[in-house]
């Protein structure tokens, strides 16, 4: 029984990427963004850090504008 809750808890938890490094290109990551806002769901803000209706402008096809400083 401990096992088959514990299966079932697995598969039914959502996953959901939360960060810009969860996707490979600005594209990717606007598509989910425009997707999940869109829909009421959360966990799109996290995604355009500025605020400006872009996700994850560092990421390859972005703007390249407001990124993060590397250490």
């Amino acid at each position: 029984k401990i096992l088959l809750l514990i299966a079932l808890g697995i598969i039914s938890v959502p996953t959901y990427a939360k960060k810009c490094a969860d996707f490979s290109t600005q594209k990717q990551a606007q598509a989910w963004y425009e997707q999940r806002k869109s829909s009421g769901q959360t966990g799109w803000k996290s995604l355009d850090r500025d605020k400006d209706g872009s996700a994850c402008d560092c990421l390859p096809g972005g703007n390249g504008t407001n990124c993060p400083r590397k250490k």
